[in-house]
């Protein structure tokens, strides 16, 4: 099937005289463009075209879907948690073979994780082998990517990284000079002890070269978990802050409570920021119940806790390889998310509705990777779109 989908969307610059209904908070800011309605004017016409599936066969089943990455040759690589190992394709949908397997060897897993490519290595995390395998691409796009080392997430100078009361550090991201960027978050323990704690997660700058000790950078806010006898998780209508890094090393941050986000320097000094006005989607007690895992402790803890009155305004944002920004925002149809599409500096390019069940795993080289679901087979599947942005006439 090849289809295309067209979404009319819009961008704006920003004006002055048009901010009666801004936040004191945002107004008393250093360095922040406010975009009011006005802003709101005309836009690039975004078409996404299905270009490509990549999916599972009878001798080569994925257990499951994690993490999607794109290589410069087109080929795209699937992280597989249950199999140990990296699936990967050509461009034309044929499946070439797997890097990894189960152990604790050399470019072996416990688990795969979040993958990333830098400098035209591979870079696997295995969160439970707490290390980095990294594969080198190299430069026959016929042959399968080959282990080279590994990069080990603990040694003697970190023992004052992990604070009291937090998790081990994970690998989050690899700035552009090969710097590791790390994350760890408060422990689950403590919203056993209080139910109604925030936590936080902090970041941290690590340089795997002078293998000095990790400096923390960054901090953020976690929201409020649910507590019950077998869960502690964070439910997707609490608000918290989400981040995320460009190839320039920029780091976006934003609190999901409005559309307000704020670029931080890779020394944690904050730059500049923008905003826009936006409106809350209402939260029902029927949406929230639905947006957990429908299992009957979790129903019944959502049934009887206090809400918010609406969804947090924003979901989640990433940065594309051409460092324009992905923002996902919540809206009154639970069944969509709303994407805006912005350039560094929060000049918008374009806006677009996408399937919720759908999941944007990627951005690059023009072309946008989702995961959905197919609906006959039941089975998972890798689709590559081409985006095609038009100016408006």
């Amino acid at each position: 099937m090849i289809a295309a989908l067209l979404l009319l969307l819009f961008v704006g610059c920003s004006e002055t005289g048009e901010h009666n209904d801004v936040p004191n908070h945002i107004l008393e800011m250093e360095n922040v463009t406010i975009f009011s309605e006005k802003d709101i004017s005309r836009a690039d016409t975004v078409y996404f075209e299905i270009e490509q599936l990549f999916s599972d066969t009878e001798t080569e089943p994925i257990s499951t879907f994690g993490s999607v990455i794109s290589d410069r040759y087109g080929r795209v690589y699937v992280g597989d948690s249950q199999q140990r190992a990296i699936h990967v394709f050509m461009p034309d949908g044929r499946y070439l073979g797997r890097i990894g397997r189960d152990g604790d060897g050399p470019g072996e897993f416990r688990w795969v994780g979040q993958l990333s490519i830098h400098d035209q290595q591979i870079y696997a995390y295995d969160p439970n082998g707490r290390k980095i395998n990294l594969f080198e691409i190299g430069d026959n796009p016929d042959t399968l990517p080959e282990f080279i080392s590994d990069i080990s997430l603990g040694s003697d100078n970190w023992e004052n990284v992990t604070e009291p009361n937090f998790l081990n550090p994970v690998f989050h991201s690899v700035l552009s000079d090969g710097d590791i960027i790390l994350n760890t978050r408060t422990s689950p323990l403590l919203y056993r002890q209080h139910p109604d704690s925030v936590g936080v997660s902090n970041y941290y700058l690590w340089s795997r070269f002078d293998q000095a000790s990790p400096r923390k950078i960054l901090q953020t806010r976690q929201p409020k978990h649910i507590v019950t006898e077998w869960f502690i998780i964070p439910p997707p209508f609490e608000n918290k802050e989400i981040m995320a890094i460009s190839g320039k090393d920029q780091f976006f941050i934003a609190n999901t409570e409005e559309f307000l986000i704020r670029i931080i320097n890779p020394e944690g000094d904050y730059h500049s920021a923008f905003y826009y006005p936006s409106t809350k989607a209402p939260l029902t007690r029927d949406a929230a119940v639905k947006s957990v895992d429908q299992h009957e402790q979790l129903m019944n803890a959502v049934q009887s806790m206090e809400l918010p009155d609406s969804w947090p305004v924003l979901r989640l944002i990433f940065v594309d390889d051409e460092n324009r920004l992905w923002v996902s925002a919540n809206v009154d149809d639970t069944n969509i998310y709303e994407w805006w599409i912005l350039q560094e500096t929060g000049k918008l390019i374009a806006k677009f509705e996408w399937p919720r069940n759908e999941r944007i795993a990627a951005v690059k080289d023009g072309k946008m990777y989702t995961l959905q679901t197919d609906e006959e087979t039941g089975l998972q599947q890798v689709v590559r779109y081409r985006i095609v942005f038009d100016e408006p006439i």
